[in-house]
């Protein structure tokens, strides 16, 4: 009779043990990962959004940029266009580029009014460009005189993921509108480089 009650429960432990191995085994199997997995998650989350992917996006860009500027530093009917990859002229004279190696779209936005001297760029890059050297170029060359007798005050460009994003104009509405766009950048998880920055005399 102790016998027959010592080999129950030794039994009754022997299935606790398992049932308790199975729990932790099952529990191992849904939540564990190896280091690689883990790490790959968090290269993903910290990466970030590096380009916008098409016009409605830059468009959308803007919207948010100019929702978030006072209006009496805005210029009056301001509208983003997208330029025409395949016109070198018009390329060099709102945005100073000439060589378009990397580029994948390049966006203006500017008054309605041909005598207001405000202008903003935005320019989607390839994943193989070289953003630093674009942002060059277009500091380097774009004119902040090319409106009928007016001249941009401000100059500034930032590299937004690998995008480029240019502002020129007065000095307030260009430290104002540079601001929103690398809020509007930093809502994208986009990485925000320096900014360069140019002064003109007006």
């Amino acid at each position: 009779m102790k016998k027959k009650t010592i080999v129950n429960k030794i039994g009754m432990i022997a299935v606790v043990v398992m049932l308790s191995t199975a729990m932790l085994t099952g529990c191992g199997k849904s939540g564990d990962r190896n280091s690689d997995e883990v790490s790959t998650e968090e290269n993903a989350d910290t990466a970030g959004m590096v380009h916008l992917n098409s016009a409605d996006e830059v468009s959308a860009f803007f919207d948010e940029v100019y929702g978030g500027v006072a209006e009496d530093l805005l210029p009056m009917n301001v509208m983003m266009t997208e330029l025409d990859m395949g016109d070198a002229d018009m390329l060099s004279y709102h945005a100073g580029l000439t060589d378009l190696d990397g580029i994948e779209g390049v966006y203006l936005s500017e008054s309605m009014i041909s005598s207001t001297a405000y202008s903003a760029v935005y320019i989607r890059t390839s994943d193989e460009a070289d953003a630093e050297s674009i942002r060059q170029q277009l500091m380097d060359n774009i004119d902040p005189a090319k409106w009928i007798c007016v001249t941009a005050e401000q100059e500034y460009a930032v590299i937004l993921g690998n995008d480029i994003f240019f502002v020129m104009g007065p000095q307030d509405t260009a430290s104002e509108v540079l601001a929103k766009a690398i809020a509007a950048a930093e809502s994208r998880n986009m990485k925000v480089s320096d900014k360069l920055e140019k002064s003109n005399p007006i």
